[in-house]
């Protein structure tokens, strides 16, 4: 059986989208679909009560013991039943066949698995594709935490997802260490999902910004097993091409929304580095 684990808090507006598209695959292994909800007050546990009575694959775990998405991950995991794990989230789509090129992968003999993201905005319209796995800090490659997936002895070995990340390199820190302990990540680039972007842009802006503090934070933390110090000689570069691409009109926005997350994400390194004293920038 693989086990998939929807953290949610609030969700109740796209989650009923994702559990149709995860239903709907067709896969040769079994399945249960587990929304670990954070403490939601929007109506998510009734929806996913509909669907438990619909489909005894789908259940709900009550994750609200502590916030933040990293709790909500180690609570529907540990209530798994599964050998392996996959993970998604409740405001996106998984495009079919993701759980058989994941499955593939995994019965191959990966360890840790990662996909891609289709990049959309509210609109639907696409907004460039991020790859299965990154790299661009230097060091081991991660897979996005909208699309990811691992086997279940990884995560028992390594205790879990850790809880006292939030806001960014949450899941980054997980695949780190498990890529240090002998299981790396392998990218799956057939097992897409479509990543729903953020409308607002003060939204991204504060979502970039820490995004920006967490990759920090994951400095101070890997930096003894080799990952590689910011000294920002980029940075000035990296701020002209960010107010160009806001200032500059585009048909969708993108170029604009670009702007914002790279600029935010910079003013979140800069402030965590200041409030740390860890110099990353």
């Amino acid at each position: 059986m693989y086990s998939i684990v929807i953290p949610c808090r609030n969700g109740s507006k796209t989650l009923a989208t994702q559990l149709e598209a995860l239903l709907a695959q067709g896969s040769s292994v079994d399945i249960e679909i587990i929304v670990a909800d954070n403490g939601s007050v929007d109506g998510t546990a009734a929806l996913v009560r509909r669907f438990s009575e619909r489909d005894g694959r789908v259940r709900l775990v009550d994750a609200s013991g502590r916030p933040g998405i990293n709790h909500a991950r180690n609570t529907g995991i540990r209530a798994s039943r599964g050998s392996a794990v996959l993970l998604c989230d409740a405001d996106d789509v998984v495009r079919a066949g993701w759980i058989e090129a994941h499955r593939r992968a995994l019965e191959a003999g990966a360890d840790c698995v990662g996909g891609a993201l289709e990049r959309t905005l509210p609109d639907g319209t696409p907004a460039g594709r991020q790859e299965a796995v990154s790299t661009v800090h230097g060091f081991h490659p991660w897979p996005p935490g909208a699309n990811c997936g691992f086997q279940r002895r990884v995560f028992d070995r390594l205790g879990g997802f850790d809880e006292t990340l939030l806001g960014g390199g949450d899941e980054t820190d997980f695949f780190w260490r498990a890529a240090a302990a002998g299981h790396p990540t392998t990218a799956v680039p057939e097992a897409v999902v479509e990543y729903r972007l953020r409308g607002d842009l003060r939204a991204v802006a504060r979502q970039f910004f820490g995004y920006g503090r967490g990759t920090v934070r994951l400095f101070r933390r890997h930096r003894g097993l080799g990952m590689p110090r910011s000294l920002g000689w980029e940075l000035p570069i990296v701020l002209v091409v960010g107010a160009l691409q806001v200032i500059s009109p585009s048909r969708d926005g993108t170029r604009r929304r670009r702007g914002v997350e790279r600029l935010s994400s910079r003013a979140g390194r800069a402030f965590e580095s200041l409030q740390s004293r860890t110099w990353y920038l």
